[in-house]
This record gives C-alpha cells, structure tokens and sequence, in this order.
C-alpha cells in the first residue's frame, strides 16, 4: 500500500498543493492554482476541494493531511486565529472542523514555520538557533532552535515580522514595503518597462541597468533594515531567506547583505545570510512534517 500524504499550501496568491510519497519525500503530483478571493469564493472550499479530488484520485482511505497557510494559525485548534489584509474575511477559518470529513490525520501550520521545518527535514543544518523569513505576497518569519523547537509563542503570534517598522507617514510597514508586492509596487512607480517582472529585474540589473539597479537598491534598503531588526531580537546563528525571489540566490545577497550594517551598531556583526536551499517546496514538506 502507498504511503502517500497530501499538502497543501496556501498563500496570498496561489495555493500550493502536491501528493508526496512519506517513504523518500518524492512528489508524485503537483499543482497550483490562484486563490480565491475569500470574498465570492472561498479558500477553505477550494482546500477542500483539492483534497477530496487528491484522496479520490490515489485511493487514499486514511488520508494524513498537512495544511500550510498564511496568517496566525493555532496549531491545535486548525484554525486562523489573526489575519492581515492581504487575505479578507481568513480570521476564524477552521481547517480541522471543515475538512473533517476527508481526512485521518490532519497538520495546521503556519506557512513560515512549515516552510522551516520542511527545510530543516531535506538539508542538515549544524546551526542551534535558525531564523528563516519568507518574502512573497507578504513577509512571514519563523524561528527554531534545536533543543525547543519552533518557537510560537504564547498566542500562536511570535515572529509576525511584517508587522515591524511601522511608518505613520506612509502608513506602511516593513511587510508592504520589503515584500515582493512592495518591489512590484515600486518597479510600477519608477516606471519599469517590464512592470512587475521581477526576473527580468534582476537581469537587468545584472547587465548594469540603472533604473532596474536604482529601484534594487532601494527595496533591498528595505529589507536589510528588518532583517537587521531580526539579528537584535534573536541573535541566531543564521537568517535564511526564503520564498520565491529566493532562487535569485547571490544575485539577492548581494543587494542585502552590505546594508546591514548601515542599521546596525557600529562592529555589532550579523548572523550568516543565505538563501534557503529547498526554495519553494519547503512548505509542504514542512506541511507534512508532523505526520511522517
């Protein structure tokens, strides 16, 4: 019999799914689709409806099911217990009680945190304390340290980084401002010919365009100033970059890492920076990572 497991991973912009064999964490299938709107169509419908069509498909009697999602999530409880405003009408959404009927066995995780522990389930860190952010539609963080594990925090809220840096005069935070939607806002206000192709961003910085370099500079100002925010409070051992603009790799660090001490005191020092290594798979595997 196979030993198959079903994640799912939900975002501001996609849901993220994959059926995933326990036995060598190989994918056997994987999709993706956009996410609802939670106002005409709802995303707990459409997390439901990739499960049942997953359990039919493989013929999967007792399914072991790994929910991965944005927002503030109790972990015992299933359920989104705080939302910001990239996801209307999330806070309250119950993932164990809703989808009750399909599964066996159900994991509720945080995105950020189940991106972390799918990254610590593929590679080997030697690391004690790991803080990892990802950067996407928002900015989500999560830290581990090896002898207590993912810390959540007393109501399930440590770690919520996009929140930091609050600017009363723009009314913005470190999350609208360092995330990729706030360099896709950015690349639209400089009047950037590829819009919000950050791909093409990055290429055209690389071969010394000026405006593509200028409009880099400037979000990666950004986000070294949360990041340095990140090695004040937690001191670890290193900050892992994830989320998609993660497979930019150096290309990212190298816009990043020489601000830091511009936020920094003087010869305060910084953890090592890098990029994840499992880049977008991270979170369903962590997703799953409860039930192996």
């Amino acid at each position: 019999m196979s030993n198959y497991k079903v994640a799912i991973d939900i975002g501001g912009t996609n849901i993220n799914s994959a059926v995933i064999n326990a036995d060598d964490l190989s994918f056997v299938e994987s999709n993706s689709v956009p996410t609802p709107n939670n106002e005409t169509d709802l995303i707990i419908d459409e997390v439901y409806r990739i499960a049942k069509s997953y359990k039919d498909k493989y013929a999967i009697n007792n399914l072991d099911l790994g929910i991965s999602s944005a927002g503030v999530i109790d972990d015992e409880a299933g359920t989104v217990v705080y939302s910001g405003p990239t996801i209307p009408n999330y806070k309250g959404t119950n993932f164990k009680d809703y989808l009750a009927p399909l599964y066996s066995n159900i994991a509720v995780l945080n995105d950020v945190n189940a991106a972390l522990l799918g990254e610590l389930t593929y590679h080997n860190y030697r690391q004690d304390n790991i803080f990892c952010l990802t950067i996407g539609t928002g900015i989500g963080g999560a830290f581990y340290n090896r002898t207590l594990g993912i810390h959540t925090g007393a109501r399930h809220r440590a770690n919520q980084i996009g929140y930091l840096l609050y600017d009363s005069h723009s009314e913005t935070t470190f999350e609208t401002r360092a995330s990729t939607s706030g360099l896709k806002q950015l690349m639209k206000t400089k009047n950037y010919r590829y819009e919000s192709n950050v791909k093409q961003l990055f290429k055209d910085a690389k071969k010394g365009d000026a405006l593509a370099n200028d409009i880099l500079n400037e979000w990666s100002t950004y986000l070294a100033e949360g990041i340095a925010q990140i090695q004040i409070i937690y001191d670890p051992d290193v900050i892992l970059i994830g989320g998609a603009i993660s497979a930019q790799g150096e290309n990212l660090l190298n816009y990043i890492v020489p601000k830091l001490e511009f936020f920094l005191p003087h010869h305060y020092g910084h953890a090592q920076i890098q990029t994840t290594l499992s880049l977008n798979n991270a979170a369903l595997i962590g997703a799953i990572a409860k039930l192996l």
